[in-house]
């Protein structure tokens, strides 16, 4: 019994020194990306503000992009690619993970038409969408991974052969992984671009909420473990941190009828703004990084598209709406209030408090920079006027 004491000790001080080995290394290349940075003359430091909060993060912790530099990046024509990659007879293989999902479908479809790439999609399991995006011209192949059974290493070996770049988005279909599942996906994932020496890696992230409120939110933290995994292993990254979608505000906040009216309930004050943005916009960012390397290599990026606060979400929805003349409103509960109604979401109350109160408020300018055709939440809410009808179970009198 002692000596498998002393071997269970052993091993524990051996993870916690190689453990330490992986931090130094992190800091060493990110040392070394902030002194790129500074011999390229690019800029400092970036800081986030939101009301009381302000979190300044030197260089040296996140490198990022100044909206100039981004502006600038966005005006240019032409590719960063080495003169050897330019006038390579072969194009190109981008791998794009997460088919048929909203962000990877924008990045294929972004990708599709560019005489730089060729784009090889990876869809989670047969669907009709395979056979739409092949006749674009995408090499479409099947990795189904579910929250059981292993994961398929031959399969991901051979879609990860002779692939130039990859853009990785995890969770971004129902039904979603249990959070360790993606975890290890998305893990798993980083070590095969590590093995085949993927020469840039675009990963879409969101906040760590753990790591800033203490506050457990599974949605968002998988992804925030995959990100810190990724930069530990010193790969070619580029991280777009994006803020909630239109899709998943609308899809969760939904109101409930009282009498007449139309009442949507949380936790958080309705003037309190936050950041907001159609994931399917983020398309051509991944193509404008994917031919400037160079310059996106080493970044996080913050992303958003709009900024709105509880009460313009309402008015909103009451002005796609006037010609129904409902009612709509809002009503601010306490936590515990909240909690009782078993029908309330608690995840959307966790993450509308962590974006209200706590997230960085990105600059709407950098997205403006990188992606001009955008759309903003009220051409959304526009556009979904029929789907919100149905989402909404909205009783019309006419």
């Amino acid at each position: 019994m002692v000596i498998w004491i002393s071997v269970y000790r052993l091993l524990y001080k051996i993870q916690v020194f190689l453990e330490k080995l992986v931090q130094e290394r992190h800091i060493i290349i990110t040392k070394m990306i902030a002194l790129r940075k500074s011999l390229s003359n690019t800029g400092g430091n970036m800081e986030y503000s939101h009301g009381a909060l302000s979190k300044k993060m030197s260089v040296g912790q996140e490198a990022s992009l100044s909206f100039e530099e981004l502006l600038e990046t966005s005006r240019l024509s032409k590719s960063y690619l080495t003169l050897d990659e330019e006038n390579s007879l072969m194009k190109k293989i981008i791998l794009v993970w997460g088919l048929p999902g909203p962000q990877a479908s924008s990045v294929a479809t972004a990708l599709v038409g560019n005489p730089l790439f060729n784009v090889r999609g990876i869809f989670n399991k047969e669907c009709p969408e395979v056979a739409r995006f092949q006749e674009m011209g995408v090499q479409a192949e099947v990795v189904e991974i579910s929250d059981k059974g292993p994961i398929p290493i031959m399969k991901l070996k051979n879609v990860f052969r002779d692939v130039y770049g990859v853009f990785i988005v995890t969770n971004d279909i129902e039904p979603l992984l249990a959070m360790r599942r993606e975890m290890e996906v998305g893990v798993k994932l980083a070590e095969m671009c590590e093995r085949h020496k993927i020469k840039h890696v675009i990963y879409s992230a969101v906040d760590f909420v753990f790591r800033i409120t203490g506050n457990r939110c599974s949605r968002y933290d998988g992804k925030g473990e995959i990100e810190y995994q990724m930069k530990g292993m010193g790969l070619p990254l580029t991280v777009l941190k994006l803020p909630l979608s239109y899709d998943y505000l609308v899809n969760t906040l939904i109101p409930t009828r009282q009498g007449s009216d139309y009442v949507f309930t949380g936790i958080v004050d309705s003037k309190l703004d936050f950041d907001v943005m159609n994931y399917s916009d983020i398309g051509p960012v991944v193509k404008l990084a994917f031919e400037r390397p160079n310059i996106f290599i080493g970044k996080t990026i913050g992303l958003t598209v709009d900024r709105i606060d509880i009460n313009k979400f309402v008015q909103q929805i009451r002005e796609v709406f006037k010609e129904t003349k409902l009612t709509w409103r809002y009503e601010q509960l306490s936590w515990k209030e909240y909690q009782r109604d078993k029908k309330n979401n608690r995840e959307l109350a966790t993450l509308l408090d962590f974006h209200c109160n706590y997230a960085p408020l990105r600059d709407v300018r950098t997205m403006q920079a990188l992606n001009p055709n955008v759309q903003t939440f009220s051409e959304y809410i526009s556009a979904n006027q029929k789907r919100l009808t149905k989402l909404f179970k909205l009783v019309i009198t006419t």
